[in-house]
Order: structure tokens, then C-alpha cells, then sequence
């Protein structure tokens, strides 16, 4: 971690130092966009964008028979940095949370093909539109149960492709930026490829259709190990009920279909994920989940989507400056992590979330949350917890970007 922390610091300062460089001439000046400070120089070929996320949250526990703690938590506090050098750009951002460093972005990216942008360094491997979705625009304050299937940031390289309706993704990628191999073994690749379409795109709403596919092998760290866990929707509290435990695994291969529909103020999403691990010495274990959800900005305002970046998310600007914007959701999602055949039994969990969202500005949210959680027989975390546990979440906190 101190490592890390060190080399924070020395890109951050080698960054702040290229920005004085181009300072110098021609000059820079500064302004607000959305919420985040930016600086531009005159002549247009050099800006950069100073991100900031702060996300605090709480969590309350009722009817359950596993102990649950109430609490707060420090969600996330992330700085970032975003520079743009004529055709190349950046992004670095690191997370304070939980008192650790944490390296989320850091790549470089060149867009000097039209439409196109190849990065390499740590960033999303794409699979999953609700994880492509920045954490400051998901809808509820955790993503769905499905998301314990999709794979985190890695280092690799990547192209993406976008036109006026469409746009396609590839990479391929190696570990997590903070896994240090320590068992001399080669480092693990894997790859991915997304592809979205629109079918209807206009400033009124639009229709998204999307698919993923994944292969992976096991971390070197891992010894040939894979494991599957989740939480059922909060943070606050660290109890992973679902947990396949680790299997001797050869590969997995992971599939995705996403669907989202917008019209004016309404918004629908869902997303069928599903994988499929190669066991060693055992038959292939299959787990699979599932989300919908719904909603509504009660205040009017329309939402945006983004090609360039295939999710359909971004600021929202209330309309009425005083009363702000208010949303209504409800979601549904389910994980099974279940395969008796392949002799694992992780769990399952069926949860139904309602919500309200209010934002005063379009860079500040307030959240509120209350889920019903329902887990089988099999989520004990491997042994850890009672199944068949049924219990509800109160949860809730603000997301501040500057």
C-alpha cells in the first residue's frame, strides 16, 4: 500500500508539474463544468479536470438472525485527475476509502482515429453496463446482486468504437493494478468484448441493447483457484451470505445481456448475467442473476445517454433550482450461485429494493434506500452464517462530486 501511496503522489506531482509547463504559455484559465473544476488553455490543446467523490453512508439491519451491525461507513472519497494533451488523455483516480489506497483509473488513452479512443493501463474491462455506469450515476446506492459476477478493474489494453448509435469494445487484460504475484507464476490474461445498439436515440428517450462475453483464468496468486461471493446490496455491514468457496478452476466464461429504455422522465434497465466455470476434476459449475428496475423522475427531468461511453447515464440538472430532483425507483435482482451438479452450493438470494433520490444540484445526491432481502438454505457464506435468512435494509447517505 505505501508503494501505491507513493506512486500517487509522483504521478499526481508529475501531472500538476506538465500542467505549470503548458501554463506558461499560452495561459490557463479555469472554469465549472458540472459540478467539477476545470482548466483549459487558450489555445484549446491541453485541459484538465480535477475529480472529486465523496460518498458517505449508513445501514440499518431488521428481522435478520445473522448479526448485522448498524452503521456508517465512508463509501468512497476518491480524487481524480483528467488530462487531455491535443489526441491523448489520461485518468488517474485513487480511493481514501476505509483508511487504505486504493488505484481505481490509470491509464492513458490516444483518440486521434475518429470515434475511437485505444487505452492501456487499470480500467473497466466493460462487461456489464451497470458497472461501465460511474458509481456518481448508478440509480440505488449499490449495484444489483449480479454484479458479484463481473470482474473489477484491470490492467490491459483496449479499443473501443463508437458511431452515432452503435459501439463496440475489445480488450485484453491481465490483473488487478495492487496484485503483486509472490508465487512465481505467469500473470493470468483474459479478455473481453461488448456491444451496444440503439435502435431509437433521441432527445426524448431512447432504446439500448447490449451483450458481453468474457473469458478468464485464475490470478496468479490465486493458485488455480476461483471463488464467487456477494453481499446482498449493502456495504455497511461486511457479511457475504452468498459464497461458492474456492473451486480448482481452469477458466470461466462469462455472458451478458443488457436492455434499457428511456422516455422522457422514465427510465427501465435490466441486465441476465451468467457464468460458467471449467472446473478441474469436477463438472462445469454454472451461476447466473438477474436485475430490473424502474424509474421515475418525479420532477420532469429527461435523461441522457451516452454513446461514446454505451451506458445510458450522466448529470441530471434539476429543473427547478430550488425544489431540486426527485426520482422514485424500484428494483428486483436475483443471484444463484447454486449448481448441485457441479457439487457447489454458494446460495441465493431474491431481493426487492425501493428507493428516492434527491438532487438539489446536479453534482450532489441524497439517497435513500429500504430493501427486502430473501436468502435460501445454502447462503451461509461457506459455513460462516445461518441460511434461509430473510430480513430487511434501511440504507441511505449523500454523493458529493466536485
Amino acid at each position: 500500500m505505501k508503494k501505491i501511496f507513493l506512486l500517487s503522489l509522483l504521478m499526481l506531482g508529475g501531472a500538476l508539474a506538465l500542467a505549470a509547463q503548458e501554463a506558461e504559455t499560452p495561459a490557463i484559465t479555469g472554469h465549472s463544468e458540472d459540478g467539477l473544476l476545470v482548466f483549459q488553455s487558450e489555445d484549446g490543446k491541453f485541459q484538465f479536470r480535477l475529480d472529486g467523490r465523496i460518498n458517505l453512508a449508513f445501514g440499518l439491519y431488521s428481522g435478520n438472525d445473522n448479526p448485522l451491525g448498524n452503521g456508517t461507513e465512508v463509501r468512497r472519497a476518491r480524487l481524480g485527475l483528467k488530462p487531455v494533451w491535443g489526441n491523448w488523455v489520461a485518468q488517474f483516480d485513487i480511493d481514501f476509502a476505509g483508511n487504505e489506497v486504493d488505484v481505481k483509473d490509470m491509464w492513458i488513452g490516444y483518440r486521434g482515429f475518429k470515434n475511437m479512443q485505444i487505452t492501456l493501463g487499470n480500467h473497466k474491462s466493460q462487461y456489464s453496463v451497470e458497472e461501465v455506469t460511474s458509481s456518481r450515476y448508478i440509480t440505488f446506492l449499490e449495484r444489483a446482486l449480479p454484479n458479484a459476477l463481473v470482474p473489477d478493474r484491470r490492467l490491459g489494453l483496449s479499443i473501443a468504437k463508437w458511431g452515432k448509435n452503435w459501439r463496440l469494445f475489445a480488450g485484453l487484460f491481465g490483473e488487478e493494478a495492487g496484485n503483486v504475484d509472490e508465487t512465481g507464476e505467469n500473470e493470468a490474461l483474459n479478455y473481453n468484448v461488448r456491444a451496444n445498439y440503439l435502435p431509437i436515440l433521441s432527445d426524448n428517450g431512447f432504446i439500448h441493447i447490449g451483450g458481453s462475453y468474457g473469458h478468464s483464468t485464475p490470478f496468479a496468486n490465486d493458485e488455480g483457484r476461483v471463488r464467487f461471493r456477494a453481499r446482498p446490496e449493502t456495504h455497511v455491514a461486511d457479511a457475504r451470505f452468498l459464497h461458492t468457496g474456492w473451486m480448482d478452476a481452469e477458466s470461466w466464461d462469462s455472458y451478458g445481456l443488457e436492455l434499457a429504455a428511456a422516455a422522457g422522465p422514465v427510465l427501465v434497465q435490466g441486465e441476465y448475467l451468467a457464468t460458467s466455470v471449467k472446473q478441474i476434476e469436477a463438472p462445469r459449475a454454472d451461476f447466473s442473476g438477474y436485475y430490473a428496475f424502474a424509474s421515475w423522475m418525479i420532477t420532469g427531468e429527461k435523461r441522457v445517454y451516452s454513446v461514446e461511453e454505451g451506458e445510458p447515464a450522466g448529470p441530471i440538472h434539476p429543473r427547478n433550482k430550488k425544489l431540486g430532483a426527485f426520482e422514485l425507483a424500484v428494483r428486483v435482482s436475483s443471484l444463484n450461485l447454486n449448481d448441485a451438479a457441479a457439487d457447489v452450493l454458494g446460495g441465493k438470494a431474491n431481493n426487492v429494493t425501493l428507493g428516492l433520490n434527491w438532487r438539489p444540484y446536479a453534482n450532489l445526491r441524497f439517497i435513500l434506500n429500504y430493501t427486502f432481502v430473501n436468502l435460501d438454505v445454502y447462503a451461509t457464506g461457506h459455513g460462516d452464517y445461518t441460511g434461509n435468512d430473510d430480513f430487511t435494509i434501511l440504507q441511505g447517505g449523500f454523493y458529493f462530486s466536485f
